[in-house]
């Protein structure tokens, strides 16, 4: 009897550690799954023979260098902290002796924000030949103005660029700087910018005319409530920037001018047909709507038609890029197989499908606008650029808000166009803007936000 008690606590005992074992199996399968996923992950393509992974990174930013913040320059003033421990960091005695060892830690930082007030005493003078009086104009001192150009020129930049509205700039002068602005001031700031920048954006598009490629591109905008169009029209070191109501031809002949030379990128928006002059056609907005027609038609359509075109474009783009590599015999043997495709499916295919009729409708319309980049090394396959530069007007138009009068958005156009041209040749806006402060006052020629041309001297 006490035999078989002993066996059924054993059994007991052995059934309860059984039990804990499974479920400790259990959690080390769940835990070891866990790390093969993000081993998986991690280590994708590690273990592949050298040479068979493909990278995926645009040319430009593959196999880059680190990116590290650089050593402070030769003869840096800098502010001292001499840092001392008040305890051990290990078990946090204070009975501690010097070893006379330091290390160094360096931080770049800002310093404190806070307003400046400047008072310009302007001595009065007699002229001994007129016998009138004068005054002179201190360096910076805009007339009538209690604010100065600095805080201006952030009030430009906060709204132009950032997209913040004017209530947010208005907090951002007080709470940082203590500077207290109303915003019909702030507004009156912006309008003051509009009207520096004015004769420099003249000169910037003389020489976006002067450009041989221009991508243009255009958003929706409003003005006082009412439907208008926010147009960007760019080079590589140039991008100006036009809010009109319209958007038809008349706005991109003002831009460009009736006999513009170079070569237009752009989508197929009809306004464009209008300028006579060569272009180029977005092949990435063509694709992305082959794209989503193929997850929508019958897949006799997608066969025939749709699939066909998006490899054909997908080869041209990449017979762009490979240019250099095929050499001059090999890419022009590889140009005319794409053009021989390109004529082969639009003379031959059979499809009837709506959808399928107007995509060949259109290229037919704009078959000598298709391989442009093809011909002219400078002209890209795509209007990216221009849709790059015009994404930063989406968040202006969400926080900051559209206008209620074109004066207002003709300012922030021309600012808008400053900025992001001084962006392109490394141009500090700040600086830039003071510059041109001073020699508005001094009466000069305003500078250009354009990088200094390198010397071939």
């Amino acid at each position: 009897m006490d035999d078989q008690e002993q066996l059924r606590k054993r059994i007991a005992e052995l059934e309860a550690e059984n039990a804990e074992l499974r479920r400790r199996l259990e959690q080390l399968e769940h835990e070891l799954q866990k790390i093969h996923q993000r081993k998986k992950h991690t280590d994708k393509g590690r273990n592949d023979p050298k040479g068979t992974r493909t990278d995926r990174r645009r040319k430009e930013h593959r196999k880059h260098p680190g990116c590290f913040r650089p050593e402070p320059p030769p003869n840096t003033k800098f502010i001292e902290h001499d840092v001392h421990p008040q305890q051990c960091s290990h078990c946090g005695a204070k009975d501690l002796e010097s070893t006379g060892q330091f290390e160094d830690h360096f931080v770049a930082d800002i310093p404190e924000p806070k307003l400046e007030w400047h008072r310009y005493r302007r001595h009065v003078y007699r002229c001994r030949c007129c016998q009138q009086t004068c005054q002179g104009r201190g360096d910076l001192e805009l007339p009538g103005s209690h604010i100065g150009p600095r805080a201006r020129l952030l009030t430009c930049y906060s709204r132009a660029h950032l997209g913040i509205s004017l209530g947010k700039t208005q907090n951002l002068l007080h709470d940082f700087f203590g500077l207290t602005a109303s915003r019909a001031g702030l507004l009156g700031h912006l309008h003051w910018g509009g009207q520096l920048f004015a004769p420099v954006v003249e000169e910037l598009l003389e020489l976006l005319r002067q450009s041989p490629v221009v991508q243009g591109d255009e958003t929706g905008w409003r003005i006082n409530g009412k439907t208008a169009w926010a147009w960007c029209f760019r080079d590589p070191r140039l991008a100006l920037f036009l809010i009109d109501r319209h958007r038809s031809r008349d706005v991109i002949v003002r831009v460009l001018g009736e006999s513009f030379a170079g070569t237009l990128v752009s989508d197929f928006y009809a306004a464009y047909n209008g300028l006579d002059c060569a272009k180029q056609r977005c092949l990435v907005h063509l694709l992305r709507e082959l794209a989503k027609l193929r997850e929508e038609l019958p897949w006799q359509s997608v066969r025939a038609f749709i699939q066909p075109l998006i490899d054909l474009f997908r080869d041209a783009i990449q017979l762009g890029k490979d240019r250099e590599k095929l050499g001059h015999a090999g890419f022009h043997e590889a140009y005319k197989h794409i053009i021989d495709r390109f004529d082969d499916l639009m003379l031959n295919t059979q499809t009837r499908h709506p959808d399928c009729l107007r995509i060949w409708k259109r290229l037919y319309k704009h078959c000598d606008e298709l391989f442009t980049f093809l011909d002219d090394p400078q002209v890209p396959a795509d209007n990216n650029g221009s849709e790059r530069d015009i994404r930063s007007l989406a968040a202006a138009r969400s926080d900051g808000g559209t206008h209620r009068t074109d004066w207002s958005a003709a300012a922030f156009a021309r600012i808008k166009s400053v900025i992001v041209t001084g962006m392109k040749n490394g141009v500090r806006f700040i600086e830039y803007g003071t510059e041109v402060v001073r020699a508005k006052l001094r009466g000069e020629r305003l500078p250009l936000p354009l990088a200094a041309a390198p010397d071939t001297s």
